[in-house]
């Protein structure tokens, strides 16, 4: 129902809410108008402190170096002589580097390049034809800024040829004595060589192949092969000329001696045969090619031999780094090591060479200090008073007249820029320095530049570019003072510095942009800077856009960086650090005793360990003949046969040199291979008493008349792994072989051979279980996989193990895919089954049992026989690769020969004797070496001789199948144990006494 309307209720005193609320709103509305109007004071009063601020001081600049730090820099820039002082601290190599007294005087050194830093002038002085001085220190002639090496303990003597025209023959004796003087020492070439050796093959075929300009790639140059016996003979000619000066100056044999260029690629080599004790360095100044490209060099082999003579080889960059071991690898299978220091290195011939990666610096100091000379300060106000009306920005250009610096392309590029923004015309001026040049092509070069600047002066007006020709160094560094833009961009430059002197000679306060070829040298070493391709001439143009609108505090920013590297990295802190370098290189080298190998133009030092010696019957013979017992461990493969294809059968000789050795009881005579028993067995079955050991020790077959006493051992039940540890197999009652009686995998097709018809010693047994084959499987379809996609690999399946040669794969592409195989294989086959090991020097990737290798089947061979043998014992081990190394070890350093220093267990021993042998020149554990397999088949035949003669009648019949007797001798003697690098009865080929004919062959090969 409807409810009466009611009255309003009167107003309650208590309650005053609006009021209050009304009051609280305007306050806060009063206190935001307060914050807002504080805000807008201060920024107001900020802007007027900041532009109060601005017109007080002046716009801010990129502060670069101040006064004192500069002087501070110079200071630091003066490297001292500190590295030639003996470090205290060193190892006993480093600081015995030195072989004779300090007190003798100060150390030398001699820098050898093709010329002298001199200046040779007719002489107006009566009584003298000649006046010599010093080249000019504004010539800026590296090699002659040299001289700031020279202090009172480092005497410095300079070696090359007399720049200028040819020398008469009858002034050369007191030109010569006139250089002497001053310590240059000439190289007086007959006229006829030095066209060929310098313009015929140092620039017209290495300098142009050395910057990617292949023979025939500029002109069609049919006559390259017809005239390159001509140009290279010449070349070698000439070298020689140069060591027969270096060896003469020469006074110590252990100096430092410092070759620069590419000129004279050979002399480390043909010194290194004169002097093997001296400390050589080698410094490229130009840039090394790729092994595709050096490859197609006729003598590329000789001249990287000549190379690895020296204890150090410098080049300016990384890149030209990785081409020259390339070529090392390619060329000589030689890889590189990391040595400690950060360094990489090469074993070359027993030797170790060293290889540093440094640019060279300029005179940073002198650059900066002759730029405020007043001679520069002239130059600068004639050319500002010439280009004041002008106010455009100088763009300059410094090029030698080279068709390997592409001076044309730049200037392509500047007309590219002006056609696309014409703008730019009237805003660039362009100055082009030419330098002089000593190639052939410089006028053809010189022609092609000419006919850019018409053409770009004809469109574009004469003013556009200015020619300078070969300007003093004063008027050059004015130019480099003026430049707001420098481009030098070469096509290939190894040792180009004008962009360090362009740096060292600007000012801070107005530098200039820098443009550079990303191909030079100096690119990989210079910041700040704006690198470019060449050959693209619209990345040029670009580039020189960019450098032309940059900012003055972008430009000051850039200068920074590049202007401390400059300063710091000088020329004498270059030198100082190659020669310090050189010393810690050839420290290792300095113990070394040196033997020449080959004949003519291919003989060379090799380095040998001090206890590395020649094996010789009058060495081996008497320790034979007095002992009792005598186990004779042989290689195949390169030892007892030449390297040598699957398919190589060795000879009857050699059977019937192995079957007199073994018809001696007290031999115990064993064939230690990686190849199948099947192999083995084919060749050798017939010879009941040769032992064989096939896959490393995975097989082996006994001797016959030690038979009974294999068989009298107790069975070892013992799992494959506990009976292959030597430290379980204490007990000699006990052999680590079992009984194998697995049949040998036989091939239908092929006819049974002769051996294995009248072998009777068939009996084989087993280190390895038949369960350790489980992994084959799957390990040979990883490696099929990989064998399908390398060209020139193959794979051999054994019984055991599995081998897969790269060997006639890509050097490079070949070793990858092993290391990336070897990589795989351990993680997809269960860890501690199997060792994967690469063999580089032999080009193979094998894969064995776990623990299997040739040490450790010496070892278990001594451990079974301990019983067997009698003292006197004569321990002799054979190999000549990798995988015999475990084998020498494991034969000195053996527990039955009961000597706990294992120093003294070497050879000439009480009781024991010890001859280790490796085949061929090269670091090794043994103690002796044999030159070749020949030499080896020699030395067993001499063996065997002994033991005819020694064994009676009953073994008289030998020497017919031996054919060999007294008359013959058997090895000649052979010299070349010192340090002299003489060598008799050796040149690799072997040439020995045999039937009276040929003589014993001894002399020196030092007289190339």
């Amino acid at each position: 129902p409807t409810q009466p309307p009611q009255s309003p209720a009167p107003p309650n005193p208590s309650l005053h809410a609006p009021q209050p609320y009304r009051g609280r709103a305007r306050g806060i509305r009063m206190d935001w108008l307060l914050w807002a109007l504080s805000v807008l004071v201060a920024l107001i009063g900020g802007f007027v402190l900041n532009q109060l601020s601005r017109r007080e001081s002046p716009p801010p600049v990129v502060s670069v170096y101040t006064q004192e730090e500069i002087e501070s820099e110079k200071k630091t820039a003066e490297k001292g002589l500190d590295f030639l002082e003996p470090a205290k601290n060193d190892d006993d190599n480093e600081g015995e580097d030195a072989d004779r007294d300090q007190s003798e005087g100060p150390e030398e050194l001699v820098i050898v390049s093709y010329r002298l830093p001199v200046k040779v002038m007719k002489s107006k002085t009566p009584g003298k034809t000649w006046d010599v001085i010093w080249d000019d220190p504004l010539a800026r002639n590296v090699f002659a800024d040299l001289k700031v090496l020279k202090s009172d303990r480092l005497i410095v003597k300079w070696v090359g040829t007399v720049p200028g025209p040819d020398i008469p023959r009858n002034d050369q004796l007191e030109l010569e004595e006139e250089l002497e003087q001053m310590n240059c020492y000439p190289v007086f070439l007959p006229p006829k060589m030095r066209q060929k050796f310098y313009g015929g093959f140092c620039k017209n075929t290495l300098w142009q192949l050395f910057h990617y300009v292949m023979p025939q790639a500029v002109r069609l140059d049919t006559d390259f092969g017809t005239r390159w016996d001509e140009v290279w003979q010449a070349y070698r000619a000439g070298n020689m000329f140069f060591s027969k000066t270096v060896a003469r100056v020469n006074e110590h044999n252990d100096n430092m001696i410092w070759i620069h260029g590419y000129h004279l690629l050979l002399v480390p080599s043909l010194v290194r045969r004169r002097l093997p004790k001296a400390r050589i360095g080698l410094f490229v100044h130009e840039p090394w090619p790729s092994s595709e490209v050096f490859r197609s060099l006729p003598a590329r082999e000789n001249l990287l031999r000549g190379m690895l003579a020296c204890d150090l080889i410098g080049f300016q960059t990384y890149d030209y780094v990785r081409h020259f071991l390339s070529c090392c690898k390619r060329l000589l299978n030689l890889d590189y090591k990391s040595l400690a220091g950060g360094s990489i290195g090469i074993t070359y011939s027993g030797r170790s060479v060293a290889i540093r990666i440094s640019h060279v610096g300029t005179r940073s100091n002198f650059f900066y200090s002759f730029s405020k000379s007043k001679k520069v300060e002239t130059e600068m106000k004639k050319i500002q008073v010439a280009r004041e009306r002008k106010k455009k920005i100088m763009i300059l250009s410094v090029d030698y007249m080279d068709l390997t610096k592409g001076p044309q392309m730049k200037l392509q590029s500047l007309h590219r820029l002006l056609k696309s923004h014409p703008e730019k015309r009237h805003a660039l001026e362009f100055i082009q320095i030419i330098l002089p040049s000593s190639n052939a092509d410089r006028e053809e070069v010189e022609k092609l530049v000419k006919e850019e600047i018409d053409r770009i002066c004809a469109e574009f007006g004469d003013d556009m570019i200015k020619i300078v020709r070969n300007p003093p160094l004063e008027q050059l560094v004015a130019y480099y003072r003026c430049a707001q833009v420098a481009i030098i961009s070469t096509f290939w430059d190894g040792l180009n510095l004008i962009p360090y002197e362009y740096t060292a000679s600007q000012r801070r306060e107005s530098p200039g942009a820098l443009i550079i070829s990303e191909f030079m040298g100096c690119s990989r070493s210079l910041s700040g800077v704006v690198r470019v391709n060449p050959w693209s001439i619209q990345d040029v143009a670009n580039a020189i856009k960019t450098a032309v609108e940059m900012t003055l505090a972008k430009r000051q920013a850039w200068f920074a960086r590049r202007y401390k590297y400059v300063m710091a990295h000088t020329l004498e802190e270059w030198a100082c650090g190659f020669l310090k370098d050189l010393k810690r290189a050839s420290a290792y080298n300095s113990n070394l005793r040196f033997v020449q190998v080959g004949f003519s133009s291919d003989v060379r030092l090799v380095g040998l360990r001090s206890d590395f010696a020649p094996i010789e019957k009058e060495t081996v013979l008497p320790v034979y003949r007095k002992s009792e017992c005598r186990l004779i461990l042989l290689d195949y493969d390169g030892t007892l046969i030449g390297e040598s294809k699957t398919g190589a059968i060795p000879t009857e000789q050699l059977k019937s040199t192995l079957r007199t050795l073994c018809s001696d009881k007290r031999n115990l005579v064993f064939i230690l291979s990686g190849r199948t028993r099947k192999s083995l067995f084919k060749w050798f079955g017939g010879i009941e008493q040769l032992g064989l050991c096939a896959e490393k020790g995975c097989f082996i077959r006994w001797p016959q008349h030690i038979l009974p006493y294999i068989s009298a051992l107790k069975e070892n039940v013992a799992p494959s792994r506990e009976r292959r540890s030597i430290r379980f197999n204490q007990d000699s009652s006990m052999s680590s072989w079992i009984r194998c009686y697995e049949p040998m995998p036989s091939d239908k097709k092929k006819p049974v051979s002769e051996e294995e018809e009248k072998a009777t010693n068939t009996q084989w047994f087993s280190l390895c279980d038949p369960e350790e084959r489980q992994w084959k499987a799957l390990a040979m379809q990883i490696i099929r996989a990989y064998d399908e996609r390398t060209d020139g690999a193959t794979i051999e399946d054994k019984e055991f193990g599995i081998v897969w040669k790269f060997e006639g794969a890509d050097p490079d592409y070949g070793l990858m895919q092993a290391r990336e195989l070897q990589k795989y294989l351990k993680e997809i086959i269960e860890d501690g089954v199997i060792d994967i090991v690469i063999y580089d020097d032999n080009r193979i990737l094998e894969i064995l049992p776990r623990g299997i290798n040739k040490g450790l089947c010496t070892s278990l061979l001594i451990q079974t026989l301990k019983n067997f043998i009698k003292e006197p014992l004569f321990l002799m081990a054979v190999g000549d690769d990798v995988s015999d190394e475990k084998m020498f070890c494991a034969l000195q350093n053996s527990p039955i020969l009961g000597r706990e220093d294992k120093k003294k267990c070497k050879e000439q021993l009480d009781s024991h004797h010890v001859v280790t042998c490796c085949v061929g020149l090269k670091p090794s554990n043994a103690h002796y070496y044999a030159h070749d397999p020949e030499e080896v088949r020699e030395i067993l035949r001499e063996l065997a001789v002994a033991s005819t003669r020694q064994g009676g009648a009953s073994l008289e019949s030998n020497l017919d199948d031996l054919d060999i007797n007294e008359s013959a001798g058997g090895l000649a003697a052979m010299a070349g144990s010192g340090s002299s690098g003489s060598l008799g009865g050796f040149g690799g080929s072997g040439m020995r006494r045999r039937k009276g004919g040929l003589g014993g062959f001894s002399g020196s090969l030092g007289n190339f």
